[in-house]
């Protein structure tokens, strides 16, 4: 499961931008509009828009949406997110992170005693001394 709803922000957004449809488009860009909440519905708190979004966890956040105003220039709206869950980028479980993955520690594990074993054979083989190859080897002359 790496696709939960999160409240996500629009500060600042201009009047022109608070409609249903204009609110979905917004954040249609960084995820699934779900719904938004009552007080930008009725316009109570101006200060900013209020969206609940399905987002993809796996992807890259954006802190920035470009908007299109119908008077001409586009808008550089900032998003901020409300507590995001954290989400494992190794394993895809939510809950922790990749420091505290559990699976990261043992095949972390896993490969260093692997690295250990195959250390150790090579310390075995260099405490016997120079070898001897075939091609070394001087055959006996005269007799």
């Amino acid at each position: 499961m790496t696709k939960v709803p999160v409240w996500v922000k629009f500060p600042n957004l201009p009047l022109c931008c608070w409609s249903p449809s204009c609110l979905s488009k917004i954040a249609s860009v960084l995820g699934k509009p779900i719904q938004y909440d009552q007080m930008t519905s009725n316009l109570s708190r101006l200060s900013y828009a209020r969206v609940l979004v399905e987002l993809d966890l796996r992807e890259d956040l954006q802190h920035y949406v470009e908007v299109s105003l119908l008077s001409g220039p586009i808008l550089r709206q900032k998003v901020v997110y409300e507590t995001l869950p954290k989400l494992c980028n190794f394993c895809n479980v939510l809950g922790h992170t990749r420091l505290l993955c559990p699976k990261v520690v043992a095949s972390t594990t896993t490969a260093a005693n692997t690295s250990t074993v195959q250390a150790g054979k090579r310390s075995v083989f260099s405490r016997l001394g120079p070898q001897i190859h075939q091609h070394e080897m001087s055959t006996p002359t005269g007799t």
